[in-house]
């Protein structure tokens, strides 16, 4: 994994950072569009998942449950972070590994974790050990995305990387997602790079127009999202018998 596992030095400046900054964003916000783009598809995802309603899911890098409310609230959730995160109901072991039985869960979620561990394989091949056969990984991680240290950001991925990662793991991808296609993608970047040149009492709304063109931009390019996108996101289903063990293709959708 990591010298710390997860996204950040300590959970409470983690859940800080992702209460103040990124839960709710406002207007004037530098990730509007790609917060409401990304918990859209991970919304998506999770019906997709198709668990049963007393399944156990097990939230691995968990922060501050951002997103709980979009599973039943009969699932048991398994809640993982770092020390000090009082939302999570286990701890991270300090290789990065989970304290959980093999084949013990239905479910793993992991949002906006993978880009922050020093060994992705590693990472993925715990979310493969902890899972049931035929058990199913919700994962959305960075594309194209500016570079954010929290503390440390190691890895960027193309969809066919991520998607090679993931299946050398052992995983085979049920579903793949780009989430914000390249020309939105594009502005956002231009965004990022200029923000800090803009004078101080204009900088929100800079960013609300850039946001507001984001969006528009987004809604014209969608066609380019399964190759080229700021997020990638997946669901990838543990084999259930050695015949299960199919390689993954391409683009939107996997049989």
């Amino acid at each position: 994994m990591t010298d710390q596992p997860c996204s950040a030095p300590s959970a409470p400046r983690f859940l800080d950072l992702e209460r103040g900054y990124l839960r709710n964003p406002s207007w004037g916000h530098p990730l509007t569009h790609i917060i409401h783009e990304l918990r859209a598809t991970i919304a998506d995802l999770v019906a997709d998942l198709d668990i049963a309603s007393d399944a156990t899911v097990v939230d691995y890098g968990c922060a501050d449950l951002k997103y709980r409310d979009l599973f039943s609230d009969h699932v048991k959730y398994v809640s993982a972070d770092l020390p000090g995160n009082p939302e999570a109901s286990i701890e991270i072991r300090p290789d990065g590994t989970l304290p959980l039985p093999d084949a013990s869960t239905d479910a793993v979620f992991s949002s906006q974790v993978l880009e922050h561990v020093a060994d992705p394989a590693l990472y993925l091949s715990e979310c493969l050990r902890v899972l049931r056969p035929a058990g199913k990984l919700l994962l959305s991680t960075h594309g194209i995305m500016v570079y954010h240290r929290d503390p440390v950001d190691y890895w960027r991925w193309t969809a066919e990387g991520l998607q090679r990662i993931v299946s050398q793991a052992g995983f085979r991808i049920a579903r793949f997602e780009g989430v914000m296609g390249l020309a939105a993608t594009g502005l956002q970047l231009f965004q990022d790079a200029t923000y800090h040149r803009v004078p101080r009492l204009l900088r929100r709304t800079y960013l609300a127009v850039m946001q507001t063109l984001v969006a528009l931009f987004d809604r014209q390019s969608r066609g380019s999202r399964a190759e080229n996108a700021l997020v990638f996101a997946l669901i990838a289903v543990k084999p259930s018998a050695e015949h299960d063990k199919k390689p993954a293709g391409q683009g939107r959708r996997q049989p």
